[in-house]
């Protein structure tokens, strides 16, 4: 359950854009981001000989979908520079270290499984790592050390900007459908994206338009490909990932995506361009845009 939190974030060097420390208070877990240029600042700092769990982030040069490796190790420094040697995508490393040294390899393996885990069912991010990690058997009371740790790390890396465990909506059905929390005001109205062969289905949130799953889409037009081609190369990632699948002639959705702007999600869908702002539509007809952009002027108009 979410709480009130108190984090602070140290800048070590004072920029901001530097090598950033973040920690909630009254917890024993701190994560330090490292910029991959800036990996020589870590290496000569105490934490780079710590047992850890770390993540590297970076994107996709054609699609920019954003993707993650994950690992744990018992000398963080040597394991980035073997990574800095040896993976090209990622341009941040995230590291989460205890501030009382008492993270053991047992609770590294244990952090590193669930956090394949949870990634992977939430799909923000792809995943870099070729297997899906090991956890080792835990007595109770350190599984429970375990998963109080891990929150802490969700916690953190969700406030230096890396969602990776953050659900695109707010709950999930017990058979796995997309459902929205309803208190949630930002996400709580469906919209519609439909033309021929197409019926999409999303939530415009703060990170941006949710297309759930199960929507479907057509093939795109050469046309599309030459005008939108970043759009074109992430359907096609998609569909090489499994998250686009052909059915019956149509492009349906496996899991629920984001996109950041309500345009390219209603293109990734029609397979040609489009203005999301218009073409995602609630229930009653009126436009994302109607709905977004005008609130607050009917209160004005009758204020």
């Amino acid at each position: 359950m979410k709480h009130p939190q108190t984090i602070q974030i140290f800048l070590p060097s004072g920029d901001p854009q530097s090598l950033r420390i973040a920690a909630v208070t009254t917890r024993v877990v701190s994560m330090i981001e490292i910029p991959r240029a800036q990996l020589d600042l870590f290496l000569k700092r105490p934490e780079a000989n710590q047992v850890g769990i770390y993540f590297l982030f970076g994107e996709d040069d054609q699609t920019a979908q954003p993707k993650v490796y994950v690992g744990q190790t018992g000398k963080l420094g040597t394991r980035l520079k073997e990574h800095n040697e040896k993976k090209d995508f990622w341009n941040r490393a995230v590291v989460a270290v205890s501030l009382t040294g008492n993270i053991t390899l047992t609770h590294a393996y244990f952090l590193e499984a669930e956090a394949l885990e949870r990634a992977s069912v939430v799909g923000r991010y792809v995943l870099e790592n070729k297997t899906t990690g090991t956890s080792p058997h835990t007595l109770p009371a350190m599984a429970a050390e375990c998963r109080e740790l891990f929150e802490t790390i969700h916690v953190l890396l969700t406030t230096l900007g890396y969602p990776l465990f953050e659900a695109m909506i707010k709950k999930s059905s017990s058979d796995g459908s997309s459902v929205v929390d309803e208190t949630d005001t930002a996400a709580a109205e469906m919209f519609f994206c439909q033309a021929e062969g197409v019926d999409g289905r999303g939530y415009y949130t703060e990170e941006g338009m949710v297309v759930l799953k199960g929507s479907y889409g057509r093939g795109a037009s050469p046309a599309f490909e030459k005008s939108l081609p970043g759009c074109a190369a992430r359907r096609q990632a998609a569909i090489e990932e499994g998250v686009l699948t052909w059915d019956e002639g149509r492009l349906v959705l496996t899991r629920d995506v984001v996109l950041k702007n309500p345009s390219p999600a209603a293109s990734f869908l029609l397979g040609r361009s489009a203005n999301g702002w218009t073409e995602w539509k609630n229930k009653e007809g009126r436009t994302l845009s109607q709905c977004v952009r005008e609130i607050g002027q009917s209160e004005e108009l009758t204020g």
